[in-house]
């Protein structure tokens, strides 16, 4: 079994470095990638250590890059990349937008809709959360479920999944979560071709999960045309069967390659666990194997 997509706590998920490799080696999993967003800090750490004191596979370099397309938020994972010019990139691209910065305007916004909304929170200077490490819309996701007389005053399926909360309602231009990140992130041209100039490999990820698109095959479609990406990934936690088995026929018949992943956050992400996803996932390493060591 495989996990190509892992969030350590350098973006948003809760698990060490160290705590992921030793999680994916009580597994048994044969090759991992940690894919935190928008940063290769993991593998900066990992020039420092030894891996295989914690992991015996295989770790294939990634990263997964949130990008600016159509007035909202779609990311795209990169792998076997040189890490020196993909951290030059990074460096260059975001040394004018300070997370912290970002992350305080993120928070104040959402927080402010949950106001308009009548829902009960807890005072947000009150709130112990800390902008340089901790997510906004994890925290404030986190400050609207501790009040349970919040979900009668929300939808069923914002309330029951954070990714809702973040890929519907918070790219919904008529929704008061609605946060126009546009300018805050590379467009997808940019990330793509970032992480080309550094010789990696781009899949656009977990295609199906952008609920703001009425159409998910036009999507695929358009991407699949309009950027030089190499494939997708094709298997995720929220994957339905029939989902899983059009994006694998989609890149079968048009060539591209394929990857997978639970797409791990540790407790930022309750009910997803490494490698099995939601119970739902198996992911077999032939579907890396002709272009893992490219």
């Amino acid at each position: 079994m495989i996990d190509m997509h892992l969030h350590t706590s350098y973006s948003d998920g809760t698990d060490s470095v160290v705590e992921l490799l030793t999680k994916a080696e009580s597994l048994n999993l044969e090759c991992i990638s940690i894919t935190d967003h928008d940063n290769c800090r993991a593998y900066n750490e990992l020039k420092n250590i030894n891996i295989k004191d914690y992991y015996s596979g295989k770790l294939v370099q990634g990263i997964e890059i949130k990008c600016s397309y159509m007035g909202r938020l779609i990311e795209v994972l990169g792998y076997n990349y040189d890490l020196n010019k993909l951290n030059e990139w990074i460096d260059e691209y975001y040394k004018d937008k300070q997370r912290k910065d970002l992350q305080i305007k993120y928070y104040n916004h959402l927080y402010d809709a949950c106001m308009k909304k009548g829902l009960v929170m807890e005072n947000k200077e009150s709130w112990n959360w800390n902008p340089e490490n901790d997510w906004a819309s994890v925290e404030i996701y986190k400050n609207i479920k501790s009040h349970d007389e919040n979900k009668e005053k929300l939808p069923e399926d914002l309330w029951e999944d954070f990714t809702t909360f973040t890929k519907k309602y918070c790219a919904d231009f008529n929704d008061p979560f609605y946060i126009d990140k546009s300018k805050d992130y590379p467009t997808v041209s940019e990330a793509v071709s970032a992480i080309k100039k550094a010789g990696g490999k781009v899949f656009v990820a977990h295609v199906f999960i952008y609920k703001w698109a009425q159409d998910k095959e036009k999507l695929i479609k358009d991407l699949h045309r309009d950027f030089d990406i190499d494939g997708f990934e094709c298997y995720h936690s929220n994957f339905s069967e029939e989902q899983i088995e059009y994006i694998n026929d989609y890149c079968e018949i048009n060539n591209l390659l394929k990857s997978g992943g639970s797409d791990y956050h540790g407790k930022n992400k309750p009910g997803i666990d490494m490698a099995s996803g939601k119970g739902n996932l198996h992911i077999e390493r032939k579907i890396i194997e002709n272009w893992e060591n490219l």
